[in-house]
C-alpha cells in the first residue's frame, strides 16, 4: 500500500518468484469428485481444468460467458488429457448479476455434490466502463460478483462436506472454494477506503477512480477473511490464490502495453499452465482458513490488510457488498445467516 513496501515486495519478492521459482506439480485421485472452474474457455482457467482433468474428476463444469467458445475448450481438455468424465459447459456472466444468481441455482438443484470451486474469472479492461448492472466493470467482475457466487456455492460446498467419500478408497480432500487473486495487491493505493459513506460507491465514481484492478484483489482478501468465517465455511477450506504474472489475455485485445513494458513482462512472465500450478495446489491442499496462497505455499497478503484500518473497512466493505448481493438474490440473508 505504501511506495517502498510496494518497491520492496517487487524487487524482493515478486522478482525472485517470477525468475527462480519452481512449482511442485500437485497430483491426486479425484475419482468422483465434481468441480466447478469460472473462467474456464482460456487462459489459467483452462490451464487449471487441464491439469484437473489429469486428476480425473467424475465432473468438470466449465463456467464460461460464451458456450461456443467454452465448447472449443472442452475439446481441447480431451484433446489434452484424453479426459473421459463428464465435461458440462454452463453460461456464466459475471458482468451480469442475474447471470450470477442463475448459475448458483443450477448449481445448488442439479449437483449432488460439489467438491471445489474455482473462481478465476476476471477482467482488467484498460478503459472505464459500466456494467448493465451499474457498476464499474472491474469492481463487478472481480469483487462484487465473485463474492455473490462464493456466497451462493458455500451452502453446496457445505453439504458436499457432509457426504461420504465418493469412493470407498478415495482420498480425503476437504470441499474447496478458491478466489483468483494476485500479487497486484502489493501495489493497491486504494484511496476511496477513506470513503466513509460509501467504499463500493467511490470506487463506482469514475471521477474518483484509482487503481481498480488492484483494489479489487485488496478486496478480495478482506472478503475471504469473512466468507472463511461463516458457520457453512465450518468444513469448506476458503483461500486466494495468486497464479504468478502470466502471459494471458486478461486485457482484451484492446489493452495495449508500450513495447519497452510488453518486452519486460515476456520475459518474466509465466505460461498459463504454470500460473495453474498454483491454483490447483490451493484448490487441493488444506490451507488455514482464508489463507493466501502464492508459489504453492502460504504467504501473508498485504501488510495493510494486517492493520485496524484494514479491518474496519473489511467490516463496511462486508456490509456493503450484502447489501448490494441482497437486492439481487433473496437467499444471501439467509444462506449468511444459516449455522
Amino acid at each position: 500500500m505504501g511506495l517502498l513496501a510496494s518497491l520492496r515486495y517487487g524487487l524482493f519478492t515478486f522478482l525472485p518468484d517470477q525468475l527462480f521459482s519452481k512449482l511442485p506439480e500437485t497430483v491426486e485421485d479425484l475419482a468422483g469428485r465434481t468441480y466447478v472452474v469460472t473462467g474456464s474457455n482460456g487462459g489459467l482457467g483452462l490451464a487449471a481444468v487441464v491439469r484437473l482433468a489429469r486428476m480425473k474428476p467424475a465432473r468438470i463444469i466449465l463456467a464460461v460467458r460464451s458456450l461456443s467458445k467454452g465448447e472449443k475448450a472442452r475439446d481441447e481438455v480431451v484433446a489434452q488429457t484424453g479426459y473421459a468424465g463428464k465435461i458440462d459447459v454452463w453460461l456464466l456472466d459475471m458482468a451480469d448479476f442475474a447471470s450470477v444468481v442463475a448459475f448458483g441455482e443450477k448449481v445448488d438443484s442439479e449437483l449432488e455434490r460439489l467438491d471445489g470451486a474455482i473462481l478465476n474469472a476476471g477482467i482488467n479492461p484498460p478503459h472505464w466502463r459500466k456494467t448493465g448492472d451499474g457498476w464499474e466493470s472491474i469492481l463487478q467482475v472481480n469483487t462484487i460478483a465473485t463474492g455473490l457466487l462464493g456466497v451462493l456455492l458455500l451452502p453446496v460446498l457445505h453439504r458436499t462436506a457432509a457426504l461420504p467419500a465418493p469412493l470407498p478408497d478415495s482420498t480425503n480432500i476437504v470441499p474447496h472454494l478458491t478466489i483468483t487473486g494476485s500479487s497486484a495487491q502489493f501495489f493497491a493505493i486504494f484511496r476511496e477506503k477513506e470513503e466513509i459513506s460509501g467504499i463500493l460507491q467511490a470506487l463506482n465514481n469514475e471521477e474518483k477512480q484509482g487503481d481498480p484492478y488492484a483494489t479489487s484483489k485488496i478486496l478480495l482478501i478482506l472478503y475471504a477473511r469473512v466468507l472463511a468465517a461463516l458457520p457453512l465455511a465450518k468444513d469448506v477450506v476458503v483461500n486466494v490464490v495468486d497464479p504468478g504474472l502470466c502471459m494471458t489475455n486478461i486485457g482484451g485485445e484492446e489493452r495495449k502495453l508500450p513495447g519497452w513494458l510488453l518486452a519486460i513482462i515476456k520475459a518474466i512472465a509465466w505460461t498459463p499452465e504454470k500460473g495453474a500450478l498454483n491454483i490447483t495446489w490451493a484448490a487441493l491442499q488444506p490451507t488455514p482458513p482464508a489463507a493466501y496462497v502464492t508459489s504453492c505455499e502460504v504467504r501473508k497478503s498485504a501488510s495493510w490488510t494486517y492493520t485496524k484500518d484494514a479491518d474496519r473497512v473489511q467490516e463496511q466493505v462486508w456490509k456493503e457488498l450484502v447489501e448490494v448481493w441482497t437486492e439481487v438474490s433473496s437467499k444471501v440473508p439467509e444462506i449468511l445467516s444459516s449455522t
